[in-house]
């Protein structure tokens, strides 16, 4: 269990009258605390002690108090509907009885702090409820065995564990959604090489088999079909063929270990550059080392996201991809010189069919243990900014493509 969860600290319980109302007897378990009533049915604010048990005895904490040796002296009600204990059957009880074996050498280090006036430090151990579960609180002790109003040390103890419960759920569904996130990622490279070899072997070679049977009547031409319409229906499907050449070339999964990180952006750019008549500069280190494969495919895939997006949205007319390694730390960025964003509004529609790629840019930066910057304003272009450690060292997800 963890030691420093922090803690409400417990007040000072500053009258005989409030101690002595904390159970000691069953004749004494539930103390008067009848208003009074005043003139013309005005109520008489009661007296502070009374005020004092009264919030005691409603209050979803438990107070104890403990004598020199560590002997319960007493205990407020809200005991019972925590542990299940009258407030008597403990009182005459060492407060170790019901602490949990693990965690008494805990609780004993933190009681002898206390008495011997430290600071008060805050614990979190298990106790023993009457019906046998055990349960977590957290517990905060005071030393007021020289206050001659209390006389004792007062230990304010709350009960966390449906609180930590809840977050150890917390923490279990996050996982789940990152091992289910990055399964998603798994399943889009898949997809991507699926639809590449479709695209290639299917649509690709029907475009390039009407193409071969095109050019004949290229050489014979017709009154029905002239040379020049027979000339532009070839550079039509010849275009097209060379579109999908491209988009399978960017869908396969690249092989980035055997040609490296560098090579690949370098490829996908000047291809880039010379379909769309953009003026696009690599700048990269001149050997950014060996890295982790999952940093290395988010490294290309967001550099590709961040370049296909001002290709089709910025109107830029210059754009430069860096890549750069400094110690253990490899950083590309995309930089680019068109029209901007509202970043904030584009978070806003992050599931909008626009703007999603900026949703799958960040979700690869993180599950390859990265982080995403992206910097825009209307007018004043665009920077994408992903930086990672290269010894993250993720394995190849089961399934990966390779």
């Amino acid at each position: 269990m963890a030691d420093n969860v922090p803690l409400i600290q417990a007040g000072s319980v500053s009258s005989p009258a409030a101690h002595d109302g904390l159970s000691r007897s069953r004749d004494k378990q539930h103390p008067s605390i009848e208003p009074k009533q005043g003139a013309r049915g005005v109520i008489t604010p009661l007296p502070m002690p009374q005020r004092l048990l009264l919030l005691m005895e409603h209050s979803l904490d438990f107070v104890e108090l403990l004598g020199a040796e560590g002997v319960i002296e007493g205990v407020s009600g809200a005991i019972t509907p925590l542990g299940g204990y009258d407030p008597q059957d403990l009182i005459g009880c060492k407060y170790q009885d019901i602490i949990h074996p693990d965690d008494r050498v805990r609780a004993t280090n933190a009681f002898l702090r206390v008495l011997r006036g430290d600071r008060a430090e805050a614990v979190t151990l298990r106790y023993h409820r009457k019906d046998g579960s055990w349960r977590t609180v957290q517990a905060s002790a005071r030393n007021f065995l020289k206050d001659p109003a209390v006389r004792a040390i007062v230990v304010l103890t709350r009960d966390v564990t449906d609180l930590f419960k809840a977050e150890a759920s917390l923490v279990q569904s996050n996982v789940e959604l990152g091992r289910l996130t990055k399964r998603l990622m798994v399943a889009k490279e898949e997809e991507r090489s699926y639809l590449a070899a479709e695209l290639h072997d299917d649509v690709q070679n029907i475009l390039v088999g009407l193409r071969m049977h095109m050019e004949p009547s290229r050489r014979t031409p017709t009154a029905y079909l002239p040379a020049a319409m027979v000339d532009t229906w070839i550079e039509l499907v010849q275009e097209a063929i060379d579109h999908l050449h491209e988009l399978t070339i960017a869908l396969r999964a690249p092989i980035i270990d055997e040609r490296g990180l560098a090579t690949n952006l370098r490829r996908y750019i000047d291809r880039l550059s010379l379909a769309q008549g953009q003026n696009i500069v690599f700048e990269t280190d001149a050997d950014v080392g060996p890295m982790a494969p999952d940093v290395a495919l988010a490294c290309l895939r967001i550099a590709q996201e961040a370049v296909a997006n001002a290709v089709k949205h910025s109107g830029a007319q210059n754009m430069r991809v860096c890549l750069r390694r400094v110690d253990h730390d490899v950083t590309v960025s995309i930089h680019d010189d068109g029209v901007g964003f509202d970043v904030q509004l584009a978070r806003a529609r992050a599931l909008d069919a626009g703007s999603v790629g900026l949703l799958t840019m960040r979700e690869r930066a993180a599950l390859a243990g990265g982080s995403l910057q992206i910097d825009s304003s209307p007018g004043h272009g665009t920077r994408v900014c992903a930086s990672f450690s290269t010894e993250h060292g993720a394995m190849p997800p089961e399934g990966a493509a390779r």
